[in-house]
Formats: C-alpha cells, sequence, structure tokens
C-alpha cells in the first residue's frame, strides 16, 4: 500500500460521543482516493475542470479504532481490482502512533463523465499504473456483520410507507455539501444519517430516554460497520427523507437499514444496512443491554428489510 493522506482530528469534526463523526471519515478517504487516482497516472479527478472523475458506486467501512481529538492518523491504500470502466479501492486508515487501524473502506467506483456522471472506459496509461498499486484486503477490512451485496427490495417511498419505516430526518441539501462539479460530496452519504438517527427511538431506546429526560446512563449510538449503495446523487436544493427500519437486533448490536429518498419522485438516493451498538459514554465501552430493553427493540424489527 502507499499513503495517500495525512493529517489529525479537529476537535470540530468530534460529535455528541466525543470521537471523529462519520462523515469526516469518509471526507479524508475521498481526498485519499483522489491521490490514489492520480498516482496511477490521472488528471486531478475533483477539480472544476476535469474531463472525468471518479464515483463512489458502493462503500463498505469498518470503524475499527475510536479517533479522538488530536488524533494523528494516516491513510493508505490501492486498488484491489479493475474493470473497463471501473474499478474496487481499499484503504486503511491507521493511528500514526501505532499503525493501529482506525477505519477502512472497500470502495467499488466508476470512472465516469463530470457532467453526466455516465461511466466510461479508464484510459490506457491508467490500467497500466494502477496494476502495479494493486494490494490485498486483510481480514480485518471484510464485512462481519452485513452483506456488500445490495438486497432483492428496490428502496421507495412507496415501499417504506408498506413497510411503515420510520422518518428519521428530512430536509434540503444546501450548496455547502456540493463537490466541485454540483453533485453531493461522498461524506454527506454519511453525514446526513449521522445527523438524524438520533431521531430513531425505536432502535435505540436508551439513547431516546436520555433526550426525553430519563436517562438511567449517558448513552450513544456507535456506528461500527456499514454498507452504502448509491442509487442517484443529487444537487444542491435537492429534498431527502430518512425512512429506517431494524433488520435484526442481536445481544450486542443492532442491524439498520436507511432508505434515503427524493420526496417529490419517491425514488431513492441511495441506502445504507449499518451495524450499531449503543456505547456508554462515561465508560467509553458498548452498553450493557437489559431483558426489558432487548424485548423492545426485537419487537421493532421489521421482517425482509433490506438495503
Amino acid at each position: 500500500m502507499i499513503e495517500l493522506w495525512r493529517g489529525c482530528v479537529n476537535a470540530w469534526e468530534c460529535d455528541e460521543l466525543g470521537h471523529f463523526n462519520v462523515r469526516f471519515y469518509l471526507a479524508r478517504a475521498s481526498e485519499a482516493l483522489a491521490n490514489l487516482a492520480e498516482a496511477a497516472g490521472l488528471n486531478p479527478v475533483q477539480r472544476a475542470d476535469a474531463l472525468a472523475t471518479i464515483v463512489p458506486q458502493t462503500l463498505h467501512i469498518r470503524f475499527l479504532a475510536e479517533a479522538r481529538p488530536g488524533a494523528p492518523l494516516y491513510i493508505e491504500g490501492g486498488f484491489t481490482d479493475i474493470d473497463t470502466a471501473s474499478a474496487g479501492i481499499l484503504l486503511v486508515m491507521r493511528h500514526s502512533g501505532t499503525g493501529q487501524p482506525a477505519a477502512s473502506f472497500r470502495i467499488r467506483a466508476s470512472h465516469a463523465a463530470p457532467d453526466t456522471l455516465a461511466p466510461f472506459d479508464w484510459p490506457k496509461r491508467f490500467a497500466d499504473a494502477a496494476r502495479a498499486l494493486t494490494v490485498e484486503t486483510p481480514d480485518f477490512a471484510t464485512p462481519r456483520g452485513l452483506s456488500a451485496t445490495p438486497g432483492s427490495r428496490r428502496a421507495s417511498m412507496s415501499a417504506a410507507d408498506v413497510l411503515d419505516l420510520t422518518t428519521i430526518g428530512h430536509g434540503r441539501l444546501g450548496q455547502h455539501e456540493m463537490d466541485a462539479f454540483g453533485w453531493m460530496r461522498a461524506e454527506f452519504l454519511l453525514g446526513r444519517v449521522s445527523d438524524s438517527v438520533t431521531n430513531f427511538a425505536s432502535a435505540f431506546p436508551e439513547e431516546w430516554d436520555m433526550h426525553a429526560g430519563e436517562p438511567s446512563a449517558r448513552i450513544g449510538s456507535a456506528l461500527l460497520e456499514c454498507v452504502i449503495h448509491v442509487h442517484r446523487w443529487p444537487r444542491a436544493g435537492d429534498g431527502y427523507a430518512i425512512r429506517s427500519g431494524l433488520k435484526s437486533a442481536g445481544a450486542k448490536v443492532r442491524n439498520i437499514v436507511h432508505w434515503v429518498l427524493e420526496p417529490a419522485t419517491g425514488k431513492p438516493w441511495w441506502s445504507m444496512e449499518g451495524v450499531a451498538a449503543p456505547m456508554d459514554l462515561d465508560l467509553r465501552k458498548l452498553a450493557e443491554v437489559d431483558a426489558e430493553t432487548q424485548a423492545k427493540v426485537e419487537a421493532a424489527v421489521v421482517p425482509g428489510l433490506e438495503a
């Protein structure tokens, strides 16, 4: 692997859990992806005058170790495979002081026209250079609690209504969330969900009790792993609604599905499945779940739900 980014965790990038918010992991990965493309012989793919860019289609992310304010980090990576107009990419974020993995990113991305995002073939110079940057996927970056394969059910507003999925967030995307070409930046695939998930009371009743003024402990919901499937990329001013449901609820973790939909058409922007767990914010570890709470969570599971 080659080094593709190096920096640190800024205090303003940390959330109510006291650690690096998930959107900023993906923001740094996006920088690393652009540097990897340049290392493979492409012109800068994120500049406004670029004739080609690289667009993520599916992202599998594992959050492996907390990154707290001031922590120095770096990202290394390479290509796992190359197709005619797409490639598999592996990125590993590590703590600089110890080399311990903080997160892994497995990304399927396409070579695309910036104005339409239509894929087209890689140039020959890229294919030759990228093969020299091929890497193996370490065991810690492989899926644990979910599949990276999209489900058979198509996300839609009508399907969300039939399944009675909870609306955990809705709003409009702003200009500040767009890239140089006018499409939403990748970090907001996680950012908009992260901003809304605290409203998902049935998935995390412990956290909801805290916000309702009846806390038994200081609890937050921590994302451990996720897979994101991008259906379409929004532009500034586009509306969104997040419809969410519990896919499963184990003793330690809960699998949650989010459908991010366009209200005007009911069509999906992106869908996501995450493996999350309640976290004790004082003890800095996953919280114990009592039998009564576990029964509540299990009762909220939506059979057949898929990302």
